[in-house]
């Protein structure tokens, strides 16, 4: 898990190791402390950093649209 800071919110991007070595990636935003909204999985990537990535660029973009 990666945890950033954007827009007031807190974001996190999730990596699930999967048994072929890809990783499932999901996202998440915070405000105050409570959950705004968690993704459904995002897709799968080969990397543990590229599904970081798409988890962390999913939640800014929700938090674009709803700010």
């Amino acid at each position: 898990m990666i945890t950033e800071t954007y827009g007031g919110h807190t974001i996190r991007g999730f990596a699930k190791p999967l048994v072929d070595g890809s990783f499932e990636s999901s996202g998440a935003v915070e405000k105050d402390g409570q959950v705004l909204e968690n993704s459904d999985p995002l897709g799968y990537y080969p990397t543990f950093d590229r599904a970081l990535a798409e988890g962390l660029a999913w939640a800014r973009e929700w938090v674009d649209v709803h700010i």
